[in-house]
Formats: C-alpha cells, sequence, structure tokens
C-alpha cells in the first residue's frame, strides 16, 4: 500500500506530481520538459522583441552615414555625446569621450567610447576594449538593412539558446541531484530505483522554470524591476532545491514482509509434470513408522 497519490504523470506542480515522474518513462519526462523549455524561451523572445529590439532598430535610424570601428578605435563624426535610442530596459549611447552627458534612465545602458565599450546597470559598471581584429561598419546605409534582415534570426537564435541552455542545465542538475534524492528515498523508506531518482531530480526544476517563464513576463509588461527578475532568478533556484528535498518523502513506500510470515514453514510440493500431479515429498527419516500406513503395510 503507498501513499502516493495517484496522479497524472504529466503535471510538475505539486510534490507528488514531481515524485510521480519516478515511475514514467523518460520520453514523457523529454515531453514535459520540451513544453516548459518552449514556454521560458518563447518568454524570452517575446521579452527582447518587446523590449531591447525596438531600442536598437531606433538607434540604428539615429546613426550617420559615417561610422566604423577599426584597430581597436571608433571613428564617429562628432565628440558629443548622442543618446541613440532609451527606454526603461535597455540604452544606447555613443560616447567618445566618456563624458556621461546623457545619465542613465535604462536598467542597462552600453556606452561606446572611442577604445572601449562600458556597460552601465543598477550594480555598477563594467567595460571592454575594442579587439584590434574587429572591423565593423556602425553607420545607418550600412546597418539599417542588415538589421532589417537578420532581425527575426537573432530572436529565433535567442530562442534556441534559451533551449539549449535549458536541457544542458536540467541534464548537469538532474545528475548531480540523483543520488541525494535517492539517499533521502532510502532515509525515508521510499521505493525507487537510480533511474527514477534521477527523473525526480529533473523533473523538480520544472516548477521554477515555469515561474522563471511568467517572471520574464512580468518583466517585459513593465510589472517586475530589473531586481525582482534577478529575485525571480534565485527563486527559481530556490524552488528547485525545495522539490528536490521534498518530491523524495512522496514516492511509493516500500511494502516491508507479512508480520506472520513463518521462515521455517517448509516449500510447497514440487511439481512432477510427468505424472501431472504433486511429487510426494522427501521421507523423514526420524519420523515414526508406526502413522506411516505405507511402511506398516
Amino acid at each position: 500500500m503507498t501513499d502516493l497519490p495517484q496522479l497524472p504523470v504529466w503535471q510538475p506542480l505539486t510534490f507528488g506530481g514531481v515524485a510521480a515522474f519516478s515511475r514514467a518513462p523518460v520520453a514523457r519526462l523529454l515531453v514535459v520538459q520540451t513544453a516548459v523549455a518552449v514556454w521560458v524561451a518563447a518568454s524570452v523572445v517575446f521579452c527582447l522583441g518587446t523590449t531591447w529590439f525596438p531600442v536598437m532598430t531606433k538607434a540604428i535610424e539615429n546613426l550617420t552615414q559615417f561610422g566604423e570601428l577599426r584597430h581597436g578605435q571608433l571613428a564617429w563624426p562628432t565628440k558629443e555625446a548622442v543618446l541613440l535610442g532609451e527606454n526603461r530596459f535597455l540604452g544606447l549611447v555613443m560616447d567618445l569621450e566618456e563624458s556621461g552627458q546623457t545619465g542613465q534612465v535604462a536598467d542597462l545602458q552600453f556606452e561606446f567610447g572611442r577604445t572601449r565599450i562600458k556597460l552601465v546597470s543598477l550594480l555598477g559598471y563594467t567595460s571592454f576594449p575594442y579587439d584590434l581584429g574587429w572591423v565593423i561598419e556602425l553607420n545607418r546605409p550600412v546597418l539599417n538593412p542588415w538589421w532589417g534582415a537578420w532581425r527575426p534570426a537573432i530572436g529565433f537564435g535567442a530562442g534556441l539558446g534559451t533551449l539549449a541552455f535549458l536541457f544542458t542545465s536540467w541534464l548537469a542538475l538532474a545528475t548531480l541531484g540523483c543520488l541525494p534524492v535517492r539517499v533521502l528515498a532510502w532515509l525515508a523508506g521510499r521505493e525507487t530505483t537510480l533511474g527514477g531518482s534521477w527523473r525526480v531530480a529533473a523533473a523538480a526544476w520544472l516548477p521554477g522554470s515555469l515561474w522563471l517563464g511568467g517572471a520574464v513576463l512580468l518583466y517585459s509588461a513593465e510589472q517586475l524591476s530589473l531586481v525582482g527578475l534577478g529575485l525571480a532568478l534565485g527563486f527559481y533556484l530556490l524552488l528547485g532545491l525545495v522539490y528536490g528535498l521534498v518530491a523524495p518523502f512522496r514516492l511509493p513506500a516500500k511494502v516491508p514482509p507479512p508480520a506472520d510470515a513463518n521462515p521455517f514453514t517448509p516449500p510447497p510440493p514440487a511439481f512432477d509434470p510427468t505424472e501431472n500431479q504433486p511429487s510426494k515429498p522427501p521421507v523423514n527419516p526420524f519420523q515414526s513408522t508406526e502413522s506411516d500406513p505405507e511402511r506398516n503395510g
């Protein structure tokens, strides 16, 4: 008798639902993982399309006829700082002298200086020097048609990258977590195999992934700040750990042997197929002959 609820092995929203994947085939787990990964990837693509891509389109339209990055130096017609495009999420600034005149409103701001690009956020800033081998045309006649042709491909590539990252991380986390899940199940007197423990460890990260996709959509709808999005990522990790620790206790309980079982009870008579009837039990040499009618006869 087990206390595992009879839930369909399709939903990973409850502890029992995650534990139920221990008895599900790997193909079913893969189908559910694919559905969750597509949800997260679609959220990321939608977020990019509504937050970053419009700013990049406007920035390219505001470029001049001349601009080039060559030999680690950015050539631009004017020295004054120019705000190419900005919203709450992203800002793009051309500031050769790194004067900081444009300020910062966006969560992330890229400032293109003469010899480096600076990334400014709420956590501070970091910078990266231009590679000496880069040759990039930073002007409207070149970038405008390029962006119009490659914008859909970039969005599609972001979705594929999200899918690859999720499946890679799930595989690594499930491999690391299968042994702890197996140990917890053994300590709790629950029945599972190493493969079942791996499936439970993999399914434990699906509830947090569903939440993470929703958090990305809330951020793109301006209902969640960048700090809130970072906290949502931390909550995703915490939720995966909680499900991984609790789900083993919802696995089927081990069935104990019957209490009245006598280990000294002789086995039933063996079946003799040649005679189509049970063979006689072996004769006990210590049995009294007075109670044996065959020997008395």
